[in-house]
């Protein structure tokens, strides 16, 4: 990459609006433009920070789309590794004042990520600070900020070592009269910097052991002594859970800010022979919609989704696992909606992204509200699109199709383990064969793959046994991660979607109706351009080098494939 410079050197282009820039690369259209130009006259924003949070683009779209234009690279703040010497350099009020973030020094050169664009004072600031020429990316602004906070707090607070003086601390209370919060605060911590979804605490016969799930798999992070698993009750108590209450499961959460961010915790017990068992699952409370190729839909395969999301009337629904971002990526297909011209109605549990133009309501089952009559209360909303959470009894299952049959496009997701599974899912909730095929647009089926850390990522020859499961003979590389600091010795960094895809058309409905063995609708469907097998884009991916043989077996399984 070659050096970039934000000041006077800057090689001069011929600007076009960013509208216009975002308009010629299809993201959005002239309808979006005139929407945001009103809001402009109320708001005073600019036009990219109006049509970001309208939702209309990401903000990965404006920055991916400024880079093409202003010719400065593109760098995901995401993925990069600061050394300590580096943002030394700096301090973080510095650093968030001027929204920058040094990401690494090659001889005289600063790599240096930032979201402003034809700033000469900047490069001035960073080159009489460190005496070193800046070498300028951009990147999202949030994640600039977010990376500062979290960079600088880690290198002021190394929170493994103020759990290991916690516990030591701990470990010599005997009264037991000092308080678990400081320990739960650097767990907590220590979660988000390892980017873990859920925290596991499992008292077993000589410890009490704590485990992160990073990336899809569960870690072991720590053990305590069994006198620490009042670890337990202290959380249950954070939780607003009964800790007098030891031998039924209980539920409970609470919010806590960290590192500049508000973290939803879920906490849920069981009780096993041990003792209490307990799970908080973290739910970052501001999350950022993503697009298709963001989320990793290959390009010929987005026009596919793309087209069935504009579909008028119908239902369109996402399956896989708990976790494997079904809604994550519905709402990247509403994305491609003119919501402007629509009114999009949801029905979530929680409400996972907001999006000013859709009208959001979460699930109340207390109150009576639940996922099939808030389908009932939507019909009289006139609404040309109704997201539903999920269909999980036959009754949601009936109100979302009969809603989908008379005129409207029905969004939701399902648990099944393919695509071609949603039919006769759908056919154990109670709908009938003839009404699934007068209604089923397509199924989305996803699963999340780890992606090899570019930090470590290495070349290798692959073995006999690799290439017999990947059904390629001629594969002679592929690429894996040794495991370094950055992805905690894992090899892995980060996920990426996997997927399956199926589209309904005539003769598919024909099938589905007449409830043909599912290999039939399956096959048919791969005959006439329909169908994408989950097995093929996993292999895509692994021959690109974005995953490894190793997890594709994990994700997938080995019986089936083989």
């Amino acid at each position: 990459m070659s050096e970039t410079s934000l000041g006077p050197n800057t090689p001069q282009r011929s600007k076009r609006p960013l509208g216009e820039l975002l308009k010629s690369k299809g993201l959005i259209s002239q309808d979006h433009i005139e929407f945001a130009i009103q809001e402009q006259k109320i708001s005073g924003e600019k036009i990219g920070e109006i049509l970001e949070r309208l939702c209309f683009v990401t903000e990965y779209d404006v920055m991916t789309t400024l880079s093409e234009q202003e010719g400065i690279p593109y760098l995901d703040v995401d993925e990069v590794f600061p050394r300590e010497s580096t943002l030394r350099l700096f301090n973080k009020n510095f650093c968030l004042t001027n929204k920058f973030l040094p990401v690494a020094i090659k001889g005289q050169t600063i790599e240096v990520a930032t979201s402003s664009v034809g700033d000469p004072k900047l490069g001035q600031m960073i080159s009489r600070h460190t005496g070193l020429s800046p070498q300028f990316f951009l990147s999202e602004r949030k994640k600039i900020i977010n990376a500062i906070h979290k960079l600088y707090y880690f290198v002021e607070h190394p929170v493994e070592e103020l759990i290991r003086k916690e516990i030591s601390v701990l470990s010599k209370d005997r009264e037991m009269a000092r308080s678990m919060d400081n320990l739960i605060k650097h767990i907590l911590h220590l979660a988000v910097k390892m980017r873990a979804t859920d925290i596991h605490i499992r008292p077993l016969e000589f410890s009490t052991n704590v485990s992160f799930r990073v990336d899809g798999v569960l870690t072991s992070v720590l053990s305590l002594p069994t006198s620490m698993n009042r670890i337990i009750a202290s959380l249950k108590m954070k939780a607003d859970m009964d800790i007098a209450e030891q031998r039924l499961p209980q539920d409970g959460r609470f919010s806590e800010t960290i590192l500049n961010n508000i973290y939803d915790f879920r906490a849920s017990t069981i009780v096993s022979p041990q003792g209490e068992n307990l799970v908080l699952r973290i739910l970052p409370m501001e999350s950022a919609v993503m697009g298709m190729a963001q989320l990793g839909f290959f390009e010929e395969h987005i026009r596919l989704v793309e087209e069935m999301f504009n579909e008028p009337f119908g239902i369109i629904l996402l399956t896989g696992p708990t976790g494997s971002g079904k809604s994550t990526t519905l709402y990247a297909g509403i994305r491609s909606l003119n919501l402007i011209q629509k009114n999009v109605i949801t029905v979530e549990e929680p409400i996972e992204y907001d999006i000013p133009l859709l009208r959001q309501t979460q699930v109340n089952e207390k109150a009576g509200y639940t996922f099939a009559n808030a389908v009932r209360y939507f019909l009289r909303h006139d609404p040309d699109v109704i997201l539903v959470g999920e269909i999980r009894d036959s009754e949601t299952a009936a109100t979302a199709v009969s809603a989908s049959t008379t005129g409207h496009l029905v969004l939701s997701t399902l648990h099944t383990n393919s695509a071609v599974g949603a039919i006769p899912r759908l056919r154990d909730l109670g709908v009938r064969p003839f009404l699934i095929a007068d209604s089923l647009i397509g199924v989305v089926s996803q699963r999340l793959v780890r992606k090899i850390c570019n930090g470590c990522r290495e070349v290798y020859r692959p073995s006999e046994a690799e290439k017999r499961y990947l059904k390629d003979d001629s594969i002679d590389e592929l690429h894996r991660g040794r495991g370094c600091d950055a992805c905690n010795g894992s090899g892995y960094f980060g996920r990426t979607l996997v997927y399956e895809l199926l589209t309904v058309d005539r003769d598919l409905a024909r099938l589905i109706d007449r409830e043909e063995d599912l290999s039939v609708i399956a096959e048919k469907a791969r005959e006439g351009g329909g169908y994408v097998d989950i097995f093929d884009t996993t292999v895509a991916k692994v021959k690109q080098g974005v995953t490894s043989a190793d997890e594709a077996m994990r994700v997938l399984g080995h019986i089936r494939r083989a």
